[in-house]
This record gives structure tokens, C-alpha cells and sequence, in this order.
């Protein structure tokens, strides 16, 4: 399996004051740049390989600073993980955005399953390139919800600027053990066919729902499971 490390990038100006900001390529203010610096801090040292991101630029700040912080490469960024395109409401505050499309259904906007399938295909384009890889992948807090809610096959509610959630990929199973910075007790699966495209309800668009910190917790981080083991090989000679 390829265990992928999903950030959402840090905060920008048009999230502090809640404007859509979708595929509009705003940069991080000096709080995004400082919970870059963090991201990981929450987290047990673990040893990803590289990180990726979003092309679009405050994904892409954040990701150098987590790589250059934990002194990781930035193999750059890829299309599959732009957020997505809100059309009519991109640079819309949300008060107003919802008020005239309560359902989220802006003219011109990028469709729920265009998402889910150019960023399945990102995944699995990486898996394959890396069938044992640990890699931390920037991206956008709708992406990723969507993403987690697809697998979880649920509603989620909005998930914080730099969380940290995992997704195990192998070619019939994808496997969620930790949202949004909180490691589940259950774990969520998804099992289908090789090349399966996952779907999410419509009504789950919005930002509302399960709160992951809700949910049964695991005891222990869900990256220690995925730690390489340092004990000492076995000698045959000691069982003599």
C-alpha cells in the first residue's frame, strides 16, 4: 500500500474572511505561513518520503515550508489536486454566495464527480509510481473533504487549515485511519473494483456534518502503525 499524507494548506486572507476562494490563486497570509511551520507538529516524527502539492500557490508555500522544515524533497505540484472550480462564487463571501444558492450549485462551478475523478486519478498515479511510499500531499480543504467523505461514505464538517488526514491506497482497497488530525478506532474502507471512481451524496457538498473529533479515537497515533520496524534482525545463532 501507499500511504498518502493529506494537508490542507495554511490560512489565506479570504479565508480569515470567509470568501470562496476555490481555484483562485490567493497566497498565505502570515498566519497560514506560521501553521505551515506547524503542521506537523501534532504528529509523531515519521519518515515521509517527499511532498507534493496543488499547483495553486498557497498549497504550494505550504508544502515547501513543511519540506524545507523537515528536510523532506518538494517533487512539485500536480493538476489532480487543484481545488475545486466554485465559478460564479469564486471571491464571493460565503454569506452572500449561500444566500443566493443555498444548494452550493453556482453557475459554472466544477461538478462533485469531475473532482473525485481527476483526484483519484492524481492517487493513483502516485501509487503506482510509489507502491510503498509515504507521501505528504498538499491540497484544499474541499478536495480532501470530498476524498474522506467518498471513502467514509458520510458527511464531514469543515476540516482546519494544515490538518493532517491519511489515506492507505492499494488498487481494490482504500483505507482512511486518520481525519482531519484525529486518528479512528475503526478505520474506514472502501473495497471496489480496480480503477473505481468513489461518489459522495450531493447533499454532503457543504461543509456540514460529522465532526471527526466525534468519532471513536484510537489510543495511539494512527502513523505509529506505519512505522518501520527498528528492532534488530533475528540471528539464529542466539535461539541455539
Amino acid at each position: 500500500m501507499t500511504l498518502i499524507g493529506l494537508v490542507r494548506h495554511g490560512q489565506t486572507d479570504w479565508n480569515l474572511k470567509n470568501i470562496f476562494q476555490g481555484a483562485s490563486d490567493v497566497p498565505l497570509n502570515a498566519t497560514g505561513i506560521e501553521q505551515a511551520h506547524h503542521a506537523l507538529d501534532s504528529t509523531p516524527p515519521f519518515p515521509w518520503d517527499f511532498v507534493m502539492s496543488s499547483p495553486l500557490i498557497r498549497a504550494r508555500q505550504t508544502a515547501e515550508v513543511i519540506a524545507d522544515d523537515h528536510q523532506l524533497p518538494y517533487l512539485g505540484a500536480h493538476e489532480g489536486f487543484r481545488e475545486v472550480d466554485f465559478g460564479w462564487a469564486e471571491g464571493v463571501p460565503s454569506t452572500e454566495a449561500y444566500k443566493a444558492y443555498p444548494k452550493r450549485d453556482f453557475p459554472g462551478r466544477e461538478s462533485i464527480n469531475a473532482v473525485l475523478e481527476r483526484a483519484c486519478a492524481a492517487l493513483r498515479e502516485i501509487s503506482a509510481q510509489h507502491p510503498d511510499g509515504r507521501i505528504l500531499v498538499v491540497a484544499h480543504g474541499t478536495l480532501i473533504r470530498y476524498l474522506m467523505s467518498a471513502v467514509a461514505q458520510r458527511a464531514f464538517t469543515s476540516f482546519p487549515n494544515t490538518s493532517l488526514s491519511l489515506l492507505d491506497i492499494a488498487p481494490t482497497l482504500w483505507r482512511v485511519p486518520m481525519i482531519a488530525g484525529f486518528s479512528l478506532r475503526d478505520p474506514f474502507e472502501w473495497r471496489h473494483n480496480e480503477g473505481a471512481i468513489p461518489t459522495i451524496d450531493p447533499t454532503w457538498d457543504a461543509p456540514h456534518g460529522t465532526d471527526p473529533g466525534s468519532l471513536p479515537l484510537a489510543e495511539c497515533p494512527a502513523l505509529e502503525a506505519y512505522r518501520p520496524s527498528t528492532a534488530p534482525p533475528h540471528d539464529p545463532k542466539e535461539s541455539r
